[in-house]
């Protein structure tokens, strides 16, 4: 029973963690497409070339993939605009732009053409293809010429009065709504970056500034320094506050990456490199600047480090919150279901058998079984009512008939003998043949005159009242199933007596006393602990973007706290309810084992009546009749049923049920409901219909309560592991975009 219940447990866990599964990977790649599409533009990727010159300028080849989001008008020109600096970053020339996705080389053009004035075929025949540098110092949307020559900076020293400019080199492309891919090169000479001071050349680009706008889902990049410098006489730094690697190989150069760089963050990379006897570098300044470098690095590398420090003791208190109360809910939850366990196993070694029809009604029986033996065969409502209803008749209130009432016209029902009605029934094929699937119900003339002395516990007196009910509906007290299901089909006030016999049955079992509640707390924490597992789900899926932690985290929790909550019993028996529990438990047993036993004694129509009541309540009517059947073989002879057997109509019409079955395959049986042998299983069969029937005229509002019972951010502080939030500001500021 145990093991029933936890293999149960461990498939409803596993079916509610992969359905939550599946829900956070969708959910996640949802938020990673919305997070990468809230940009009409972006870079899937973008790869950076720095070449430093003997003379302290910069050789830049930059590669740019772009993605272009439709947006209604199409996109005509790509830009990157950059400042320059008379004290850092003088002019920029030699420029070019290739087209890789087509391999056309762009050439320049002098005019700056405004997209908007064009439709897309004067545009792609007069302007694309062609690239401009304008001055936009002024003003974007109405940029001057700029030539590198004739407009360059005068180099000044740092520190000193600077004069700045901002210039955009663009370029023109065809006509295009969106694309998912469109990869260009730009390359060009940065002039007057570098300074060299007494002891070092030092230097500062920042191909992204905090002004760039455009997201990046990936941006590597390489510094090479010139011949001769090293990784042991050049130091590096990446600044960004971006996720980011950061690698020196050995000839100096540092590589490096970034991950999601979202719009607003700059990428700055500081290098420096002892000066050489024979350095060229135009600016000049004196001084020694080494260790002050040194020093402001590693300053802002440790204000970094206790940012990202404290910034990572947020998230993790953010992440382990919700994880430490699910996870104390979830440990409530086992604890309570473990505890809920104990009180539910059986404490004394259950009886193998037991030979009488327990001290019980019927329809006690029948709930009771159910807590016994999880999985028992048919629904317990439908068990109930037909074995309630079988009871009726081995006490006398009503009769059961095969065949439908149409047939038994002009005969007295109250009156007559199975042994008589049997006979009439083999008689006429036609008779057999309505006996296969049809029941016809007698309300005895007793009900009438002495109900008292029937001596109905309360869950048949209420059935008997649901039977009169219908009699009353038809105007007779002989009918058929089927008379009775087309009477009650719109009888909107049969829930209430119907209503009435479920409340006695209920009323009955828990007069018993056989079980208490058990593993309330164990089902409430484990409910709120899969509460509380779905919300650190969607908390690190789409708050923070953390599907990792949603899956190792929030899954495993979830599916502990679905197991405490489904695993944990219901009910635990009392002293008493095991008792009981024995009782019925062990004449389940016993039916189903009947023929095995030696010392079964003489044929007892009164005792086999009552137990094929209690068959019906356990769900066993047809398994019951094959053990008679074996114990008994007479039952087989028709001329000892009719003189053995006459005193009780079930144990009587299952046994003529069966002959017929093995005789000819069809009488009593085959055109049945079912292909079972005994006569309850047939009245099972057309009785629960009549159930559905009520209550399916039952009106809405009285339907309820009929029944009780990353990586982290800026990598690490050393330049070989990764970047830190360090100052930003260095030569170029580039930012970049489309229009």
């Amino acid at each position: 029973m145990g093991s029933h219940r936890t293999a149960r447990a461990v498939i409803a866990a596993a079916v509610v963690t992969a359905i939550t599964a599946a829900a956070v990977l969708i959910m996640g790649f949802a938020w990673r497409g919305a997070g990468a599409g809230r940009a009409p533009v972006s870079y899937n990727a973008v790869d950076m070339r720095a070449q430093m010159l003997d003379n302290g300028d910069l050789r830049i080849t930059q590669t740019f993939d772009y993605r272009l989001e439709s947006r209604g008008t199409p996109w005509r020109q790509m830009f990157q605009q950059y400042t320059l600096s008379s004290d850092r970053l003088t002019t920029i020339s030699d420029i070019s732009v290739t087209d890789l996705t087509t391999g056309r080389t762009y050439t320049q053009d002098d005019t700056v053409h405004s997209p908007s004035g064009y439709g897309d075929a004067g545009w792609d025949s007069e302007c694309a293809g062609r690239w401009y540098i304008a001055d936009i110092t002024q003003s974007e949307s109405h940029p001057d010429p700029f030539d590198p020559e004739l407009d360059a900076l005068t180099a000044t020293a740092v520190g000193e009065p600077a004069q700045t400019k901002d210039v955009e080199i663009g370029w023109n492309i065809p006509s295009t709504r969106s694309a998912k891919s469109m990869r260009f090169e730009l390359a060009m000479t940065w002039h007057g970056v570098a300074t060299a001071y007494d002891d070092v050349v030092a230097l500062e680009w920042e191909p992204f500034s905090a002004l760039n706008s455009t997201p990046a889902a990936r941006v590597t990049g390489t510094f090479v320094f010139p011949k001769g410098i090293s990784e042991s006489n050049s130091w590096a730094w990446l600044h960004t506050g971006a996720a980011s690697e950061t690698t020196r190989l050995d000839d100096g150069s540092l590589q490096f990456t970034v991950t999601d760089l979202p719009g607003g963050e700059y990428i700055n990379v500081v290098v420096m490199a002892e000066r050489q006897p024979t350095s060229a570098v135009s600016r000049e300044q004196a001084g020694r600047m080494k260790q002050r470098i040194l020093e402001q690095e590693r300053q802002e590398a440790r204000i970094a480090s206790n940012a990202r420090q404290r910034e990572a003791r947020g998230r993790l208190i953010i992440w382990l919150i919700p994880a430490v109360l699910a996870l104390l809910l979830v440990v409530g939850a086992l604890i309570g279901a473990k505890r809920a366990c104990a009180q539910g196993r059986r404490h004394t070694e259950a009886l193998e058998y037991w030979r009488e029809p327990p001290d019980m009604s019927p329809a006690a029986a029948a709930a009771l079984i159910t807590d016994v033996m999880p999985g028992i065969q048919g629904s317990r409502d439908d068990r109930q009512m037909t074995s309630t209803l079988l009871s009726l008749v081995t006490k006398g209130a009503v009769a059961i008939y095969p065949g439908s009432a149409a047939g038994y016209r002009g005969l007295d029902l109250s009156r007559a003998d199975c042994v008589s009605i049997g006979q009439l029934i083999a008689s006429d094929p036609r008779r057999e043949a309505d006996a296969a699937g049809m029941c016809t119900l007698v309300i005895m003339p007793r009900v009438y005159t002495d109900r008292a002395g029937l001596q109905l516990c309360r869950s048949e007196s209420a059935l008997l009242d649901v039977l009169l009910r219908a009699s009353e509906r038809i105007g007779l007290p002989v009918f058929d199933f089927g008379q009775m299901q087309a009477a009650l089909k719109d009888w909107r006030q049969g829930y209430a007596w119907l209503r009435g016999f479920e409340d006695a049955c209920n009323a009955e079992y828990q007069a018993l006393h056989a079980t208490v509640p058990v593993g309330v707390g164990a089902r409430m924490l484990g409910g709120a602990a899969m509460i509380a597992s779905w919300l650190t789900a969607f908390i690190y899926t789409a708050a923070v973007g953390q599907i990792a932690l949603a899956l190792v985290i929030s899954l495993p929790l979830l599916f502990a706290a679905t197991f405490a909550a489904q695993v944990s019993p219901r009910q635990a028996f009392t002293a008493q309810g095991e008792a009981y529990a024995d009782q019925v438990g062990g004449l389940m047993r016993y039916m189903e084992d009947f023929s095995e036993f030696g010392d079964r004694g003489v044929f007892d129509t009164v005792l086999w009546g009552r137990y094929m009541v209690y068959a019906a309540a356990f769900g066993i009517s047809d398994k019951l009749m094959e053990q008679m059947e074996r114990a008994y073989p007479q039952l087989a002879d028709p001329e000892w049923a009719n003189v053995h057997a006459s005193n009780d109509s079930l144990v009587y019409w299952s046994a003529r049920r069966n002959r017929a079955m093995r005789a000819r395959g069809g009488a009593f049986g085959m055109h049945g409901m079912h292909a079972g042998g005994s006569f309850s299983s047939m009245v099972s069969n057309s009785f629960s219909s009549v159930g559905s029937t009520i209550r399916d005229a039952m009106p809405q509002s009285s339907s309820s309560g009929s029944r009780s019972g990353s990586r982290s951010s800026g990598g690490g502080g050393s330049f070989r592991s990764g970047g830190f939030k360090g100052h930003s500001g260095g030569s170029g500021g580039g930012r970049g975009g489309a229009r």
